[in-house]
């Protein structure tokens, strides 16, 4: 049975659908200043459940990706996240899964109920808010399908469109046992490059080995003479 509600900022014949008793309030990871960790400025903050706007779906989050670079980032206020050193408050997170629980006006190619990946949701929350736009559909709302939505998107993008690998090339990936790095060896893999590898202990290398490359480099243990 679906229930409408009307969001502040849209107009009435533009109702937000969802299809169940949404929370008043929902908890979420920020941060109020920034730090030297994430450890040292993040905090538990519950606060009122926002509607979607225009072009919006409000997500209720099941997984959210720990990307441990980004939040370093966002938490020191360092680099895209520079602005971050002036603003009161800011979420924490960015990819997660789960399942569509309202839509905002104007959004056609989501539904109520649909899972979806999704990036800039500010996922260490309960629910967050993102454009369709940044939303893909998929099976199930999975770990597996948040690692997809930004550590792959981001390999597929530095080989492909960056790089231009094809076949015969040979790549070097450093982190290659991490987030991005161990999709980014299986793609140079699948276009037909030569695979260097390096990563930074023995169980990381046996981990690149299983997934057959040529050469893996762990590093602390090879050193040029």
């Amino acid at each position: 049975h679906a229930l409408a509600s009307t969001s502040g900022t849209a107009p009435a014949a533009a109702a937000v659908q969802h299809v169940v008793q949404l929370p008043a309030t929902y908890k979420r990871l920020v941060a109020k200043r920034t730090g030297r960790s994430f450890r040292e400025v993040a905090e538990v903050e519950e606060v009122p459940l926002p509607q979607p706007g225009d072009n919006e779906v409000l997500i209720h989050l099941k997984y959210a990706g720990i990307n441990g670079g980004c939040e370093t980032f966002r938490t020191r206020g360092e680099h895209a996240f520079a602005a971050n050193r002036t603003k009161d408050t800011y979420a924490l997170g960015a990819e997660g899964a789960g399942v569509i629980a309202a839509v905002g006006p104007s959004v056609t190619s989501l539904t109520v109920g649909q899972a979806v990946a999704c990036n800039s949701a500010a996922a260490f929350a309960e629910y967050g808010v993102t454009q369709a736009v940044m939303c893909t559909p998929v099976d199930e709302a999975s770990p597996q399908a948040v690692a997809l939505s930004l550590s792959a998107v981001t390999a597929a993008a530095a080989l492909e469109v960056t790089a231009g690998v094809k076949e015969g090339d040979v790549v070097l990936v450093t982190a290659a046992a991490g987030g991005t790095g161990h999709f980014a060896v299986q793609l140079a893999q699948l276009a037909g490059a030569r695979v260097v590898a390096v990563a930074g202990s023995e169980a990381k290398k046996q981990r690149l080995q299983a997934l057959g490359l040529e050469r893996v480099i762990n590093y602390k243990e090879e050193v040029r003479t």
